[in-house]
C-alpha cells in the first residue's frame, strides 16, 4: 500500500508543479511595499497577445530602458486633506511619479488611492496639489481593477467615474470601461526570472474632458486601449503588464537594480552616449549625436511601431570622439506619430524613441 501511494505522490508532483494557480487579496500590495520596475517597449518582436492553458511566454530578450521603484504606503502617512476624503474608502496610497501634468500648473504631493478587501482590488481616486492648492479626486464610482479569486476563465467588467471642480481652471470629469477576460496561465519569463503566473486581459475604454474657464469649452480626450496582466503569487503588483494603445506599446516589469543597456561596458556612461534631438521633431528634420570611446561601425535605421525599417539613415565607420548627424524625412511620406531609431553600434544595439510632429 506504501508503494502505492507514493506513486501516486510521483504522478501528481509533476501536475502540482505546473497546474494554474489562483489570485486574491493577499497578492495584492500592501503599506511599506517598495518594488522595483524596469520600463521597456516593443518594436514588433514580442507576442504579448497570444495565450492560453499552460502555456509560455518568453519576454526574457526585454531591455530595461529606465526603472523605478513603487512604494506603497497607509492612508494615514498622506497629506491630512486626503485622508479627510479617503480614509473610510481607502486603505492604501501609491505616490505617483508620472502624474499627468495640467498646463500651467504646478503638480505636487500626487497619489493614487486603493481599497484592497477579499472581494476586489480597486482604485478609488487620487489626489495632487495644484500650485499649492489640494486637489483631491475621489471617484463617484471605483475602477475596480481585480476581482478575487481570480481564476483562469473568469469574466468580469466595472464603469467608474468621477468629476470634479479645479479652482483656477474649471472642471474635469470623466468615465471608464473596463472588461477584464483571465485568459490563461503558464510560466512567464522576464530578465528577473521565470514564474507561474494567471495572465488577465483587460479591455479598456475611457474617457475624459477638461472645460476650462477661461476659453468658455471643454476639451474631450477619448482613449481605447489594452491592458495586459501577468500576475504571480505574493509579488504584490503583475510581473510584467503591457499596454497597448495601438501606436507604441509600454512595457513594464518587475526587475532587480541592473545597469540600464544590459551589455554595454561600464565606462561608456551610455545614459548620455546617444542624443537624439529635437524630440518631438518638426518638419521631419531631426539630429544624431553619438559620443564614442573608439572608432566603430555605426547602423542607423529608423523603423515604424510594427518594427518595420522605414530607411536606412547610416552604414559606415565612424571615428572615435563626438558624431553629430543631421537627418531629413521631408519626401518620405511619414506620417505624424511615433517611430523608433535603431542605432547599432558594432554589435550593441540602442532604440530610441522619436515623435514626428
Amino acid at each position: 500500500m506504501q508503494k502505492l501511494n507514493f506513486s501516486l505522490l510521483l504522478l501528481l508532483f509533476p501536475v502540482a508543479l505546473f497546474s494554474q494557480i489562483s489570485i486574491n487579496d493577499n497578492d495584492m500590495p500592501s503599506a511599506g511595499d517598495t518594488i522595483r520596475t524596469s520600463n521597456s517597449f516593443d518594436v514588433g518582436l514580442l507576442d504579448y497577445v497570444s495565450t492560453g492553458t499552460g502555456y509560455t511566454w518568453d519576454f526574457s530578450g526585454l531591455i530595461p530602458l529606465n526603472q523605478q521603484v513603487d512604494t506603497f504606503m497607509s492612508i494615514s502617512e498622506t497629506p491630512l486633506v486626503y485622508q479627510a476624503v479617503f480614509f473610510f474608502s481607502s486603505n492604501l496610497a501609491q505616490p505617483l511619479q508620472n502624474f499627468e501634468s495640467v498646463p500651467g500648473f504646478e503638480v505636487s504631493e500626487a497619489f493614487g488611492f486603493y481599497k484592497n478587501s477579499s472581494s476586489s482590488f480597486k482604485m478609488t481616486g487620487n489626489a495632487a496639489s495644484l500650485n499649492g492648492i489640494p486637489i483631491p479626486n475621489k471617484f463617484d464610482e471605483d475602477d475596480i481593477i481585480f476581482k478575487f479569486p481570480m481564476n483562469y476563465g473568469n469574466v468580469d467588467s466595472s464603469l467608474s467615474s468621477y468629476g470634479m471642480d479645479v479652482p483656477g481652471l474649471g472642471y474635469m470629469g470623466g468615465w471608464k470601461k473596463r472588461v477584464n477576460h483571465v485568459d490563461g496561465w503558464g510560466t512567464l519569463t522576464t530578465p528577473y526570472g521565470s514564474f507561474q503566473t494567471l495572465r488577465l486581459r483587460s479591455d479598456i475604454v475611457q474617457y475624459d474632458s477638461v472645460y476650462i474657464d477661461s476659453l468658455g469649452f471643454g476639451l474631450p480626450f477619448y482613449r481605447n486601449y489594452v491592458e495586459y496582466k501577468w500576475l504571480g503569487d505574493n509579488f504584490g503588483i503583475p510581473l510584467c503588464t503591457v499596454t497597448d494603445n495601438g501606436i507604441s506599446p509600454s512595457i513594464s516589469y518587475i526587475d532587480s537594480v541592473r545597469s540600464l543597456f544590459v551589455g554595454i561596458q561600464p565606462e561608456l556612461k551610455i545614459e548620455n552616449a546617444i542624443n537624439i534631438y529635437p524630440n518631438p521633431a518638426n518638419n521631419n528634420s531631426f539630429s544624431v549625436e553619438i559620443r564614442l570611446e573608439e572608432t566603430s561601425h555605426i547602423r542607423i535605421t529608423i523603423r515604424n511601431s510594427k518594427s518595420e525599417i522605414i530607411q536606412k539613415l547610416l552604414d559606415e565607420n565612424v571615428r572615435q570622439g563626438e558624431f553629430v548627424r543631421k537627418f531629413n524625412l521631408k519626401g518620405e511620406g511619414l506620417s505624424k506619430g511615433l517611430y523608433f531609431i535603431i542605432v547599432e553600434i558594432d554589435d550593441k544595439v540602442y532604440a530610441e524613441k522619436l515623435i514626428l510632429q
